[in-house]
C-alpha cells in the first residue's frame, strides 16, 4: 500500500514579472499522525505541568511563576508536577484554555487551506522549557495558494479564530481571579496588560461585579485561565505585526503586495525603540522581520482582493490594538545597559 494514497494536485501559477503560466504539480504531504499527536502530548505534559504550579501559587497566595526553595521548585515544575497526580489535575483550567487558544489558531490556518485545495499539514505543537510550558504551534503550508483572496483568507483566519476563543477565556478567568494579597504581589516578572484586559474588565464593572466596582484591574492576581488568555492574546499580537512572513504580512501582502516591504520596514523602525524603552523582546521580533521581510508566498497578482476583505482588514487592525502592549513583560533595553554600566562603574573588591 503506498505511504500516501492521495491523488497529486495540479497547479496553475501566473508568474507576477514575466506574466507566462507555469504548471506545478504537487504530491499531497504524508499524514504523519503519530508525530502531531507525540508532540500534542508532550505539549499537553509540560503545559499541565506550568499550569498546576500556577494553580498551586494561586491558591496559597504566592507570586506568579514564584520560585519554592522549600519544596525545590523552580520555574519550570516537572519533578514536582510528577510526585502526585493530583499536581497534574491542578494544570488542567490553565493547560485547556491554552491548548484550546493555540489550537484554534492553528485550526483557522488549516480548514481554510482545507477549503482552498491548499496542501498543509496538520499543527505542530512545540513542548518547551518557557514559563508557559510551549512555543506555540504552527502548520506547514506545502503548496502554491492560487490567489492573493486565498492567501488573505489563510492568514487572517487564524488570529480571528485564535482570539474568539482567546475572548471567553478571558472573560471567566477575570471572573475567576481575585483580589492582589501582599504576599503575591512580590512578583519576579511583571506582565502588562494589553487594551483587551481592560476593555473586559470595563464591561464587567458595567455589569455590575462586585470585584470589578471595588478594585482595578492591576489590584487582581489573575487566575491562571487569565494567564492563558494573555498569553494567547500575546501571540495573537505577535502574528499580527505587519511583516515578514507572520500572518499580519501575508495579509498586508494580499491587500497590497507592493507595500509589503516597506510595512516590514515600517513595522522594525517601530520596535527597535519599543525595545530599547519598554521591553527587549521585540528587538528579537524586529531581527525576524528583517530577515524575512523579502520573502513572501509566491501568488498571482491578479486578481486582487475585493472589498468584503478589507473590513476583515480592519478586524485585524482592530485586534492588533487590543491585543498589543508596549511591555508585555519587564526588561528594556535602556534597563539592562543601565544595570550593566552601574556595575562596572562600581568599584571591585
Amino acid at each position: 500500500m503506498p505511504e500516501n494514497p492521495s491523488p497529486p494536485l495540479e497547479y496553475q501559477i501566473l508568474h507576477p514579472e514575466q506574466r507566462e503560466i507555469r504548471v506545478a504539480v504537487i504530491q499531497p504531504p504524508a499524514k504523519r499522525y503519530w508525530l502531531h499527536a507525540l508532540l500534542f502530548l508532550a505539549t499537553v505534559f509540560t503545559t499541565l505541568s506550568i499550569g498546576a504550579r500556577l494553580e498551586y501559587n494561586f491558591d496559597h497566595n504566592l507570586p506568579v511563576f514564584s520560585r519554592d526553595a522549600s519544596n525545590d521548585v523552580d520555574y519550570w515544575p516537572w519533578p514536582w508536577a510528577l510526585q502526585d497526580w493530583h499536581h497534574l489535575v491542578l494544570g488542567i483550567p490553565f493547560s485547556a484554555c491554552l491548548l484550546g487558544i493555540l489550537t484554534a489558531h492553528e485550526l483557522g490556518h488549516y480548514i481554510l487551506c482545507l477549503r482552498r485545495k491548499v496542501a498543509a499539514t496538520l499543527p505542530f505543537f512545540i513542548p518547551a522549557p518557557t514559563l508557559i510550558g510551549t512555543l506555540g504551534a504552527f502548520i506547514r503550508i506545502k503548496s502554491p495558494i492560487r490567489s492573493r483572496s486565498d492567501l488573505f483568507d489563510i492568514g487572517i483566519a487564524g488570529p480571528i479564530a485564535g482570539f474568539v476563543v482567546a475572548v471567553p477565556v478571558l472573560v471567566f478567568g477575570l471572573l475567576a481571579s481575585k483580589p492582589l494579597t501582599p504576599s503575591a504581589a512580590n512578583v519576579d516578572i511583571t506582565f502588562g496588560l494589553p487594551l483587551v484586559f481592560r476593555l473586559a474588565y470595563w464591561i464587567l464593572e458595567i455589569f455590575g461585579n462586585p470585584m470589578a466596582n471595588h478594585f482595578k484591574v492591576q489590584q487582581l492576581y489573575l487566575h491562571p485561565m487569565a494567564f492563558a488568555a494573555w498569553f494567547g492574546m500575546f501571540a495573537t499580537a505577535l502574528n499580527l505585526l505587519p511583516g515578514g512572513q507572520l500572518d499580519g504580512g501575508h495579509i498586508i501582502f494580499a491587500l497590497r503586495p507592493r507595500l509589503h516591504r516597506t510595512a516590514t520596514l515600517l513595522a522594525v523602525l517601530v520596535l527597535l525603540p519599543l525595545s530599547w524603552f519598554f521591553w527587549a523582546g521585540w528587538l528579537l521580533w524586529a531581527v525576524v522581520l528583517r530577515m524575512t521581510g523579502g520573502r513572501h508566498p509566491e501568488v498571482p497578482m491578479y486578481p486582487g482582493v475585493n472589498g468584503k476583505r478589507w473590513l476583515l482588514a480592519i478586524f485585524a487592525l482592530i485586534m492588533l490594538v487590543l491585543t498589543l502592549t508596549p511591555a508585555p513583560l519587564g526588561g528594556s533595553l535602556k534597563e539592562f545597559v543601565e544595570d550593566h554600566w552601574h556595575q562596572r562603574q562600581q568599584p571591585s573588591k
